[in-house]
C-alpha cells in the first residue's frame, strides 16, 4: 500500500533531539539504520516514550522488526507499516488529562491483539477496530505485523454518531465496503506531496472522517453528508486506481468497471461528471499521459510508436496519433525526435 523507501527518513537522533518531539510536516519514515536488532526495542522505546505513545517490549518468542511511516495532517495522524514482534503498553502515565482522541486500527496481516476497557479483541487479516486514545491499552502484534492506524479528535467523530463510545472494541469485518474504500483512499492521501494546499489536506481529512463515521454507524444526516463527500471521493478514487492498472486493456469500459465495483454505469458516469469530465475523457487523458511518459523514456527509445500505443490501450494507431496531436500540440514522432 505504501512505498516507505520514497519517504524522508526520520532517525531516532533527529526525533530525540527535536523540540517539540514531533515528526516534521509531511510523511516520514521512522528507521533504525544499521542498528542491531537487539538494540532496536530499547531505542524505539525511547522514541515512543518521547512521543507519549507508551512502553514497548519485544516479544520473547518472535523476531522484532520495525518499518514504520508517520504522516501528520490537520485533524488526523496516520501511521502505517510494520511493528512486528512487539508488545506495547499505553498506561495512564502516557495519557494527558486533556486527551480526547479516537484511533481506528486496521490490521493488514498477522493476528493483532488489543486489550482495552476490560475487553480483549484479536483482529484477523483485514479486520479493524476503533479504540479510545484516552484509555490504557495493550497492543500485541506478531510478525509480519503490518498495520494502518488513524488517530483523530473525538469531538469531530462524536458529531457523526449517536453514541461514539459504543463503537470501541468492536470487530469490523474485512469485507465492509466502507472499510475497503477507506483503505484505498488513505493510500491516495499518503501520495499527496507535503506542499499540497491546506485546503486540499483539510478536504482529504474530512473525507476520511466521513468514511470512518459510516464504518462506525453514522447518524442519518451524517450518513447522507458522507455519501455526498467522503464516500463519493473514495469511490471515485477506487475507480481511478482500477483504471490506472487497466490502461493497457483495449476493452476497458465503463460497464466493466461498474460491474467490478458493484455500481451502475450511470453512477460511475456521475462521479466523473461532478469533476467536470466524463469517463471516456478521463481514460483518454490518462492513456495519453502514459504514452507521453513512454515516448520520453530513453529505455523504450528503440520501440515502435505503434507498440507504445498498444501498451496504452489504443487499438487504432491513427486515432492515437490524432488524439496525441490534439492534446499535446505535436505528433508522437515529433516528441520523440525532440527528446533525442
Amino acid at each position: 500500500m505504501l512505498d516507505l523507501a520514497r519517504l524522508p527518513i526520520l532517525t531516532p537522533e533527529a526525533l530525540l533531539g527535536s523540540e517539540p518531539p514531533l515528526p516534521p510536516p509531511g510523511p516520514v519514515h521512522l528507521a533504525l539504520p544499521g542498528l542491531p536488532e537487539r538494540q532496536q526495542p530499547t531505542v524505539l522505546y525511547e522514541c515512543f516514550a518521547r512521543l507519549g505513545l507508551g512502553y514497548l517490549d519485544p516479544l520473547p518468542d518472535a523476531p522484532f522488526h520495525i518499518d514504520l511511516a508517520m504522516n501528520p495532517l490537520p485533524g488526523l495522524f496516520m501511521a502505517a507499516g510494520k511493528l512486528a514482534g512487539s508488545h506495547m503498553r499505553r498506561t495512564r502515565e502516557h495519557i494527558e488529562a486533556s486527551t480526547e482522541e479516537v484511533a481506528l486500527l486496521i490490521n493488514l496481516n498477522a493476528p493483532y491483539r488489543i486489550e482495552q476497557r476490560g475487553k480483549e479483541l484479536v483482529l484477523g487479516h483485514g479486520e479493524a477496530a476503533f479504540v479510545s486514545a484516552a484509555d490504557p491499552t495493550v497492543f500485541t502484534h506478531k510478525p509480519p505485523g503490518d498495520v494502518l492506524a488513524l488517530q483523530f479528535p473525538k469531538a469531530r467523530f462524536a458529531q457523526l454518531l449517536l453514541d461514539p463510545d459504543a463503537c470501541y472494541m468492536r470487530r469490523i469485518p474485512r469485507d465492509t465496503q466502507a472499510l475497503r474504500l477507506l483503505t484505498g483512499y488513505v493510500a491516495a492521501a499518503w501520495d499527496e506531496p507535503p506542499t499540497a494546499s491546506t485546503e486540499l489536506k483539510h478536504l482529504m481529512v474530512t473525507h476520511i472522517h466521513d468514511l470512518m463515521g459510516v464504518i462506525a454507524g453514522a447518524t442519518r444526516d451524517a450518513g447522507q453528508a458522507a455519501r455526498g463527500g467522503g464516500l463519493r471521493a473514495a469511490r471515485l478514487n477506487a475507480i481511478k486506481q482500477d483504471i490506472a492498472t487497466s490502461l493497457d486493456r483495449s476493452d476497458l469500459s465503463i460497464a466493466v468497471l461498474a460491474a467490478r465495483h458493484r455500481f451502475t454505469p450511470r453512477h460511475v458516469q456521475r462521479l466523473f461528471e461532478r469533476e467536470g469530465t466524463t469517463f471516456t475523457e478521463y481514460v483518454l487523458a490518462q492513456r495519453l499521459a502514459r504514452a507521453h511518459r513512454l515516448l520520453a523514456d530513453p529505455r523504450r527509445a528503440g520501440e515502435k510508436i505503434s507498440a507504445l500505443a498498444y501498451d496504452c490501450g489504443f487499438g487504432d494507431v491513427s486515432y492515437f496519433n490524432r488524439a496525441f496531436r490534439r492534446h499535446f500540440g505535436a505528433a508522437p514522432s515529433d516528441l520523440r525526435t525532440t527528446r533525442r
